[in-house]
């Protein structure tokens, strides 16, 4: 993500075009690369740091489990914002950094173990008011990425939940 800042900046690259395009095919192929691509250094910085923070929240629970997670959540909100966003390009980490919240939050109320219910809480401590960011509609501002990120975190805690049970039958 900083790389391809620093690359838009200091050579006067605009990837904003290789962001999400709704209901284009364009639109498509851009989804694993639009969460690494941010719309100026106040978005990047915006993303970074809960990215960071919960990212390695989940990377606590395995690595293969942080990978697969944030593969999916890009995957999932993605196809979510194809469909149902604004015409305009999305881009940006915002529908991971959420997801990866939401994953944590299910996962603590799913598995009920004592590390993933203090994964769960940490989480909610520190950006308890990610909630709010589904409430911000400003048209500069991409509520889809923020709802189906939230909606990917969910299904993909479920979908880890239903793969830990089903290895334990």
């Amino acid at each position: 993500m900083w790389l391809l800042q620093v690359g838009q900046s200091f050579l006067g690259l605009d990837l904003g075009q290789f962001g999400i395009l709704p209901r284009s095919w364009q639109g498509l192929w851009h989804i694993p690369l639009a969460p690494f691509i941010h719309h100026g250094w106040f978005h990047l910085i915006s993303n970074s740091i809960p990215f960071l923070i919960l990212g390695y929240l989940v990377e606590l629970k395995g690595k293969v489990e942080f990978w697969e997670t944030l593969f999916l959540i890009a995957l999932l909100s993605g196809i979510g914002v194809l469909i149902f966003g604004s015409s305009a390009y999305h881009a940006g980490a915002s529908g991971v950094v959420l997801g990866f919240w939401s994953f944590l939050l299910m996962s603590g109320y799913l598995h009920r173990t004592a590390k993933s219910i203090l994964l769960a809480v940490i989480a909610l401590i520190i950006y308890g008011g990610f909630f709010f960011a589904l409430l911000d509609v400003r048209q500069h501002i991409s509520w889809s990425s923020h709802a189906f990120g939230l909606l990917a975190g969910i299904i993909v805690a479920w979908l880890v939940h239903i793969g830990h049970s089903s290895k334990k039958a």
